[in-house]
């Protein structure tokens, strides 16, 4: 999962719920949230407010038609929102990543490059070095860690790479933008 805020937590929350019910989502939120207020709206106005000439007959098909009509919108609007669910939710990436690592082949997740090595060991390391080799101090080199594990502890939210690092030990090493095969720090978390 992405990196979010706190209302973007809600919504992702709120959404997982709501994404199981998409007929119902589609009647809720365009029939009745939107498509009866507008033919009530629609239906006075075009009657002039006058109760005279408000016959229920013209009043329920002016319903059935909004109705109708907000039920697609209810379907276009779950649309738009799974979409945007669907581009914070990487759940799919993450179990392809999962199976990656299951049959021994490197994976590449944001600025983590991820690997098993023996059959109880995960090795993490930095795809990207935000520094230049001039720059390399200690203090650098631990802000870059930071950031490396902040990523892998959002990777971890994920309940099944969660499970599925449950029974490794993780190996954590930050190298620079040379070429070097020694890592500047090399951790095991």
């Amino acid at each position: 999962m992405k990196e979010m805020n706190a209302r973007g937590l809600i919504f992702f929350n709120r959404w997982k719920k709501h994404r199981t019910k998409k007929w119902q989502y589609a009647f809720i939120h365009g029939s009745i949230c939107w498509g009866l207020p507008v033919a009530i709206i629609f239906f006075l106005l075009n009657n002039h407010f006058q109760v005279d000439q408000m016959l229920l007959p013209k009043f329920l098909i002016v319903v059935i038609g909004f109705g109708i009509g907000g039920f697609f919108y209810g379907l276009n609007q779950y649309k738009r929102i799974d979409e945007i669910y669907m581009r914070v939710n990487d759940d799919e990436d993450i179990e392809s990543g999962i199976e990656d690592l299951k049959s021994g082949k490197t994976w590449n997740y944001e600025n983590l490059i991820i690997n098993k090595i023996h059959d109880k060991t995960l090795l993490v390391k930095n795809e990207l070095f935000w520094f230049e080799d001039s720059e390399v101090t200690v203090d650098k080199m631990n802000e870059c860690f930071n950031l490396v594990m902040n990523d892998f502890q959002r990777l971890k939210k994920n309940s099944a790479f969660n499970e599925f690092t449950n029974d490794f030990e993780i190996r954590l090493q930050i190298f620079d933008n040379s070429e070097k095969v020694k890592p500047l720090i090399d951790k095991i978390i």
